[in-house]
């Protein structure tokens, strides 16, 4: 079957794997970060205040255990603060530091270069990320 919705989603696949691998890089190379902890830091900064750690996990498509993970290298390196959740002896509410708002703005522009070049230059990314709308009709 030529263009069926199976070969329509191994196409965004590719294209996303594609689009991750050179974000990942770029992240990588130019920022010490990782695509996840660039996610996650994300949610952070459209929150810009406090947030509860538990619900980082259910605003990113990241797991608890790797939200966790994520963070206390984030506070380790300074890039995010921690503090125990008001009238939740178990839960912490964290958010981004100055450093960390700072780092991850840098990271946002590296991330909209790679995106922009990747669309510019590949037909199935620029589809992706720009679809047509449909004609009015």
């Amino acid at each position: 079957m030529v263009n069926s919705l199976g070969d329509q989603w191994l196409s965004c696949v590719r294209v996303t794997a594609r689009m991750n691998q050179a974000v990942e890089r770029a992240l990588s190379d130019r920022h010490n970060l990782c695509v996840s902890a660039y996610e996650v830091m994300d949610v952070m900064w459209h929150e810009r205040g406090w947030i509860r750690s538990g619900e980082l996990s259910s605003r990113s498509s990241r797991s608890q255990p790797q939200v966790s993970r994520l963070l206390t290298q984030m506070v380790d390196a300074g890039y995010a603060a921690r503090k125990p959740s008001p009238g939740d002896g178990r839960g912490s509410l964290v958010r981004l530091t100055p450093s960390g708002r700072a780092l991850f703005r840098e990271a946002s522009e590296t991330v909209e270069g790679i995106l922009a070049g990747l669309t510019a230059g590949d037909a199935d990314a620029r589809a992706l990320m720009h679809p047509t709308l449909p004609q009015a009709g």
